[in-house]
């Protein structure tokens, strides 16, 4: 993989969000380190979406969706999400079959 440095500002300036697994991403050793919750912080500020998965479930998922600056958590291995209302609540979603 390259190092971040190597992709062109340019091209970086189209993103509008992020997407990322939970398990062994974000977290180490099963805990998310405060660092990463920061930077998650510094992505919305930048105005970008951010999205964690994770195939765990909505219980598990829920606090997470409600204490970090994410737009939606997608539990349940995209069965549903979990998505952060204008309101600051969250909502949700279900995949339909």
């Amino acid at each position: 993989m390259a190092p971040l440095a190597a992709w062109p500002a340019e091209a970086r300036r189209g993103l509008v969000g992020l997407f990322t697994d939970i398990d062994d991403t974000l977290t180490t050793d099963g805990a998310v380190p405060p660092e990463v919750v920061q930077a998650l912080g510094a992505l919305k500020a930048a105005g970008l979406h951010v999205v964690p998965i994770t195939g765990r479930p909505v219980g598990w998922s829920e606090p997470f969706a409600a204490t970090w600056p994410v737009d939606a958590i997608v539990p349940e291995n995209g069965a549903m999400a979990l998505v952060r209302e204008a309101d600051g609540t969250l909502a949700r979603r279900y995949q339909q079959d």
